[in-house]
């Protein structure tokens, strides 16, 4: 495509010297006959006026013809160019001393000859050429006195006449004619050939620009361009290429991400149906067992007691799991507003302390000061402590401790959730906020706390949406600590 481009711009660069070229001789060519028409007229300028001083160009019986082919005589013998003319104040040829017929106007138009007589500063003045039907040319003209002091002739001298012409078609060939149009026309192909250098440099960038696209397309459009370095200058075409290398890496990353969004989906789609499975396959079970077999009492309260664990289960499951998934939608965001997070903590304790004194465990708080005020959203922050606690609860053994800390600065409020569980595994702390991730723990936890694997993907998602970040501290056997800022009202 580009070598396309190259041909059309070497193409229309040569046929726009070539027009240049043209007009710039044709410029130059006439602006030299011009300039030398106006040094010949200025040079020129008073000889009708000489002229008419020294003959007597009228006698008693009118124009006096030998004074006048004598004048002539003179003035063609020192130039032989310049042809004499006799006029009456109308323009009309009262006489002449060139051969007859060679004359073919009868009358000249006095207007150029009047303002040249007028004002001469603006040179060339073009007159009528007695001896052409159509031509204009330069000319001196004096006005002829009578005795009373009034003008009663004009004496009019062409300057370039006829021989003038047969000279000017003589030089056509000129040498030095020749070596000035020589001369432009070498300066027009040196600045061809410099502009079609610069046009082949200017598109050879394009071109790798362009292979470097078709590459990636033939790539399936995988791993950032490869632009020349050489390329990377700060003009249009180092600025599209800088532009082509950031768009190709963003549409790696966003290849990556939808690439991450797919293994996501598939594994949550994985992990789903066998969360899914368990309990379905379990309340299935237990409601079959009752349908066929004759049980007493006892032991249909026990079967309908699991079949309804399990049930709640399952509403846990496809609750978190709707509400993750409404978190991740990128369609919710805080509703901000002030609030006493001790309060919230407070109530969130009380609603777990029943559940951690039959497991055995202490919940206990810590404030720096009870009225401190944070800007977040209550009810995201409920669902997160309400989540850490109730994660803290599984993995903390019985006569273990649980302590919810708050703690501020100038600007933030720092939260903490700590216990003095099993703790957990280095290995294990990058993947915890995974959905669906469980570690493995031993038998301290109880399984009617288990967990659905959602619980601290919400709570990551729900700390990014207040722009904060949570950190997590653990040792294995030595419990947990989970930390979290939420800023302060202004």
């Amino acid at each position: 495509m580009f070598q396309h481009l190259y041909l059309r711009l070497a193409l229309a660069t040569g046929l726009l010297f070539i027009i240049a070229g043209g007009v710039l001789i044709g410029i130059s060519t006439r602006t030299s006959e011009l300039y030398a028409l106006e040094t010949t007229q200025r040079i020129n300028r008073d000889i009708a006026l000489h002229a008419a001083e020294d003959m007597p160009l009228f006698g008693p019986t009118g124009v006096n013809e030998v004074a006048l082919k004598e004048l002539a005589h003179h003035v063609m013998f020192i130039n032989p160019i310049v042809e004499v003319y006799l006029l009456d104040t109308e323009g009309r040829i009262l006489s002449h001393a060139l051969p007859e017929g060679t004359v073919l106007r009868q009358q000249v138009d006095m207007a150029p000859l009047k303002r040249f007589m007028r004002d001469s500063s603006k040179l060339p003045i073009f007159a009528d050429d007695p001896r052409s039907d159509t031509d204009s040319k330069i000319f001196s003209v004096s006005p002829i006195l009578d005795d009373a002091g009034d003008v009663s002739a004009y004496l009019y001298t062409v300057l370039n006449g006829k021989d003038y012409d047969g000279i000017q078609q003589s030089l056509a060939n000129s040498y030095n004619l020749q070596t000035g149009v020589a001369t432009i026309a070498a300066a027009l192909c040196f600045a061809m050939i410099g502009g079609l250098l610069l046009f082949f440099l200017l598109t050879r960038r394009l071109q790798r620009l362009a292979s470097a696209v078709s590459r990636y397309r033939e790539d399936s459009y995988t791993g950032a361009i490869d632009i020349d370095s050489q390329q990377s200058t700060k003009d249009e075409v180092g600025l599209l290429g800088a532009a082509i290398t950031d768009m190709s890496e963003r549409i790696e990353q966003q290849f990556d991400a939808q690439t991450e969004i797919d293994r996501n989906r598939r594994e949550l789609i994985a992990n789903v149906s066998h969360d899914l499975r368990t309990p379905v396959s379990s309340i299935q079970g237990f409601l079959e067992t009752l349908m066929v077999k004759d049980l007493d009492t006892s032991a249909q309260e026990d079967y309908i007691r699991t079949a309804h664990k399990h049930a709640l289960r399952l509403n846990e499951l496809i609750g978190e799991l709707f509400e993750l998934s409404t978190l991740e939608s990128g369609t919710v965001e805080p509703h901000w507003e002030n609030f006493p997070v001790m309060e919230l903590i407070q109530d969130i304790v009380l609603d777990h302390e029943v559940s951690a004194r039959e497991r055995g465990i202490t919940l206990t708080t810590e404030a720096a000061s009870e009225s401190l005020q944070v800007r977040a959203d209550i009810a995201m922050i409920h669902r997160l402590l309400e989540n850490l606690i109730h994660n803290a609860l599984r993995h903390t053994p019985a006569g273990g401790e649980i302590t919810v800390r708050v703690t501020d600065d100038a600007e933030r409020v720092r939260v903490q959730v700590s216990d003095n569980g099993d703790g957990i595994a280095s290995q294990d702390i990058p993947r915890i906020f995974e959905r669906f991730y469980q570690r493995d723990t031993d038998s301290t936890s109880d399984s009617a706390m288990g967990g659905t694997g959602l619980g601290l993907a919400i709570v990551k998602r729900i700390v990014d949406l207040h722009r904060s970040q949570i950190a997590v501290r653990s040792e294995g056997n030595h419990g947990t600590e989970f930390s979290f800022w939420l800023p302060q009202p202004a």
